[in-house]
């Protein structure tokens, strides 16, 4: 059975106000309709860790009584990880043995969160691919693929991830980039563009990955 977070179930009142403001949005019917519409069905994308390092995450969504959702995980804190303790999309490195891609991402997806996809069905597109801008974090090309959770499922996360969490997506949508995370650089301060969430702001590449995502629905 699909597991419920509480400060995401849609019977909150910004959930409400969301659905009054963008009803499209918040239906998943119309949000699935759209993404096939527009967005780019998953290529081959080979595995070529010869040329780059590579990675890939998934943008799962899930019909929450007919609402559209998407989760978001926050990774474990871990001095060994560049992105330590970020709100992040489930998804890691690519391993010479995956056949592509987007097994990673279902592969990653399942050993994260315990949520089985299947490269065949589950995954209905993909974004254009990523890099990290900052120059202290490692290169990266980082491809997000679109997926669709299946009807009933038990979240199982791992060591890797602290929490996982499902988000309205009329709801961010509406809301933008309504929050800023304070990035710490030394004695510097800067202030990075973010989606609001109940565990915190989600900037930086996840940030972009879901602009991208969410001007597919414009």
């Amino acid at each position: 059975m699909q597991s419920l977070d509480p400060v995401t179930k849609p019977h909150t009142e910004a959930s409400r106000m969301s659905e009054d403001h963008h009803p499209k949005m918040n239906d998943f019917h119309t949000v699935r309709t759209l993404l096939a519409q527009r967005a780019l069905p998953p290529g081959e994308l080979p595995i070529e860790l010869e040329r780059v390092r590579q990675a890939a995450v998934t943008v799962l969504l899930r019909d929450h009584d007919g609402m559209a959702e998407l989760m978001v995980i926050k990774r474990a804190d871990d001095p060994r990880d560049p992105w330590s303790g970020h709100l992040a999309l489930p998804g890691g490195r690519a391993d010479a043995e995956d056949a592509n891609l987007v097994a990673t991402a279902a592969r990653e997806t399942y050993e994260e969160v315990g949520i089985r996809l299947t490269v065949e069905k589950s995954f209905i597109g993909q974004l254009d691919t990523f890099a990290p801008t900052n120059p202290r974090l490692p290169l990266i090309e980082i491809t997000p693929l679109i997926a669709l959770a299946p009807p009933e499922f038990t979240l199982q996360i791992n060591e890797e991830v602290t929490a996982a969490f499902w988000l309205p997506v009329g709801q961010m949508k509406e809301g933008g980039l309504s929050d800023v995370y304070h990035l710490k650089l030394g004695e510097l301060t800067i202030k990075r563009p973010a989606y609001p969430s109940p565990h915190g702001p989600i900037w930086g590449i996840t940030e972009r990955i879901l602009t991208s995502f969410f001007e597919l629905l414009d």
